[in-house]
């Protein structure tokens, strides 16, 4: 099932997906894509997870690095661009398509052992309720790496375009996020850094052994 229920009010419909789909050049791959594919590290045989796929850019990588992905997204039509792209990939077997949210995930527990989300952060309605599926779902030693663009930043290039997006969806503070996941039982640190040359807000934590 969809929980559509848990996407903002202004993500919900087929024509916001279609708005995405034609910036699909943009979103097929990016640079921010392949840094948090190589901050995560998933490797072969290990089991992956991108929360938030979108039209699949990350998770392909992950695969093609070896690993076994599942790749959650929300969205039907961002899904069905995900799994057409997967047809494409060699490394297609080691990627699983699934509908879902952050807050409810389609996964059984400790089954993941590398967990990332990129830009995704903000449209999650319940940050307790999606950390604590992310403490569910990782495995003992499990790890994740959640990365948003800092659009508020004046240095990022799109600052003019996309400076105050945030308000008006989930606001995203480091060190509340990492309190949050501390919380449900996940060794969390937050921080400001730079992502691809852009500066982004970065969750990383593992999950206790």
């Amino acid at each position: 099932m969809v929980h559509e229920s848990h996407r903002h009010d202004h993500d919900k419909g087929f024509l916001a997906e279609v708005r995405w789909l034609r910036k699909i050049r943009t979103f097929w791959q990016t640079d921010l894509n392949r840094a948090i594919v190589e901050l995560a590290a998933p490797g072969p045989g290990e089991r992956g997870l991108d929360v938030g796929a979108g039209m699949g850019a990350a998770t392909v990588l992950a695969a093609k690095r070896g690993a076994h992905v599942v790749a959650v997204e929300p969205g039907g039509t961002m899904r069905l661009v995900c799994r057409l792209r997967r047809l494409f990939q060699r490394a297609r077997r080691r990627i699983v398509v699934e509908p879902g949210v952050a807050e409810d995930l389609p996964l059984s527990g400790d089954s993941t052992e590398v967990l990332w989300a990129g830009n995704a952060m903000h449209h999650w309605v319940d940050h307790e309720a999606a950390f604590a599926e992310f403490a569910r779902v990782l495995s003992p030693g499990g790890r994740l790496v959640l990365v948003d663009e800092d659009y508020d930043d004046p240095e990022h290039p799109k600052h003019a375009e996309f400076a105050g997006h945030e308000a008006e969806m989930t606001p995203v503070d480091v060190a509340v996020v990492a309190t949050t996941m501390r919380a449900v039982g996940l060794e969390a640190t937050g921080s400001h850094q730079k992502v691809a040359g852009v500066p982004a807000k970065v969750i990383r934590a593992v999950k206790p052994g």
